[in-house]
């Protein structure tokens, strides 16, 4: 009776461990900011204009914002988890190829943006960001892009805003589902503070979806972004890039044809 009781004190005892490591350690594998001296100047090749966005909680978000002369549109662009607008900057020009401006935010604690980081702090600078494009663009010329992490982000907006469209690029269906695509040998039942809502938010989204995902994404495992097709409308699209990773499908011909597409089918 006492070995049994020995070997349950243990188990609990690793499971407890765990816990503890798993809501501690989360927010160190979600995220991978780079921060940036508010002074810092972007070298990049064309202007692109520093916009500040006032949010909850003391929530300083910083944002870039290039506009291209004779716009078709707007994309608001969620980007991934690692890095900075000094980084991810550098898409304007692929969006302004498609006369498309570019609006594009760094989260809590990533570049020049601060303030205290929570699940439902980073929604709601989502929101403001949308808040901000929609003074100055109409829905109808709202695309939400979401890339990996920032899924989430343009999933929530979409969810609750009127868009003329939503990207989701390299997207994951759960925090869960990837943390356990990570470690499929521990049981699910540890605590999770990030437990973002992408299957209930695409469930809610009224405009037209599109989902690209390579085959050979190790950081987004592709079964993982599958996991969201039951909850895509009929009218959606889930675009397979065979051989496509987690950083390179900008590179992919089916990628930049299926973009082209996306972009100009607004115009029409």
């Amino acid at each position: 009776m006492i070995f049994f009781l020995w070997i349950g004190l243990f188990v609990l005892g690793i499971y407890l461990l765990v816990s503890i490591c798993t809501t501690w350690l989360q927010p160190y594998f979600i995220f991978r900011p780079e921060q940036l001296k508010e002074g810092y100047v972007f070298d990049f090749q064309k202007k692109l204009e520093e916009v500040w966005l006032d949010s909850p909680k003391g929530g300083k978000i910083h944002a870039l914002w290039r506009k291209v002369p004779e716009s078709k549109g707007v994309v608001l662009y969620f980007h991934g988890n690692a890095g900075s607008l000094k980084r991810w900057g550098h898409l304007y020009f692929f969006f302004e190829r498609h006369q498309h401006d570019l609006f594009i935010i760094d989260y809590r604690g990533y570049g020049k943006s601060g303030g205290k980081r929570t699940m439902n702090l980073m929604y709601q600078d989502a929101e403001r960001a949308y808040q901000f494009v929609s003074e100055h663009y109409a829905a109808e010329q709202i695309i939400l892009h979401g890339r990996s992490l920032g899924s989430a982000f343009a999933l929530h907006v979409a969810a609750r805003e009127k868009v003329q469209a939503l990207v989701l690029e390299t997207p994951f269906s759960s925090m869960e589902d990837l943390f356990y695509a990570y470690f499929p040998f521990l049981p699910r039942v540890f605590p999770f503070s990030y437990r973002f809502q992408n299957r209930q938010n695409l469930k809610k989204t009224q405009c037209p979806v599109y989902l690209f995902h390579g085959t050979d994404d190790w950081v987004v495992p592709y079964r993982v972004a599958y996991k969201l097709i039951p909850y895509l409308k009929d009218s959606d699209r889930f675009f397979t890039i065979t051989g496509g990773g987690h950083n390179d499908l900008l590179y992919f011909d089916q990628y930049q044809e299926e973009m082209a597409w996306i972009l100009k089918k607004g115009d029409s």
